[in-house]
């Protein structure tokens, strides 16, 4: 009998997850329950290519990497902005390395097939971290959502290999007068489009999406107006 309680307990769990030790040196463990059994992540596979959305997850504690880790485990695609980082080498010489690390702590992006708001909560509860999905606005129920064009855009303009990209709140742009441009210079930048102001003192192309804004220095002679419908 404690044989069969025992199998079925362990079916209920997928992943273990162990936190980093703390102050006291007390290691916390944290147990999921298999996404799998909640969601069909085939159905997704299926239409996810046809037309995504993306959805901003935001965590706490700078824990984006843990959750990085379970949504990996659960097959569930996601995007986090790099950023390279000089770090002392691990071999214990006097050499720097560069390494990637998050350039935005507590936010990843979430692709999926179609807004499901049933959907993101029970993936929310099953994370064994906290988390929550960004609000479309303090009275809504609903959740954020980002088009597939405009994510391909803030994920051209987040390549780590361009250098010099600022990452801020986008609530820091609200009041600044803005055109809407589109990079024409060849280049990196070449075809991207976003708003041109001015911030700083220094002229960039702001592309922004629900929870961060990337900043890349820009000349206004790159650029050429988009005329707006």
């Amino acid at each position: 009998m404690f044989y069969f309680i025992s199998l079925f307990i362990i079916n209920q769990i997928d992943v273990v997850y162990r936190a980093p030790a703390g102050p006291g040196g007390e290691r916390r463990i944290y147990m999921r329950k298999n996404f799998s059994q909640i969601t069909t992540g085939k159905e997704m596979k299926q239409t996810i290519e046809e037309n995504p959305i993306w959805i901003p997850l935001q965590t706490t504690y700078c824990k984006e990497l843990q959750v990085a880790e379970f949504l990996r485990d659960s097959e569930i695609p996601y995007y986090i902005p790099q950023t390279y980082e000089l770090q002392d080498a691990k071999d214990g010489s006097e050499r720097c390395e560069r390494i990637l690390v998050p350039a935005i702590h507590n936010l990843l992006f979430i692709r999926c097939s179609h807004y499901d708001r049933e959907w993101c909560r029970r993936l929310q509860q099953s994370i064994p971290f906290p988390t929550y999905f960004m609000r479309r606005g303090r009275e809504s129920a609903d959740y954020c959502i980002i088009s597939n064009r405009e994510m391909q855009n803030f994920m051209r303009a987040t390549n780590p290999e361009i250098q010099g990209t600022r990452f801020i709140d986008p609530e820091k742009l609200k009041n600044k007068k803005n055109v809407r441009v589109r990079v024409v210079r060849k280049g990196p930048l070449f075809g991207m489009e976003g708003q041109f102001v001015r911030y700083g003192g220094r002229h960039y192309i702001a592309i922004q999406v629900s929870g961060s804004a990337a900043l890349l220095r820009v000349s206004y002679t790159w650029c050429e107006l988009i005329e707006e419908i």
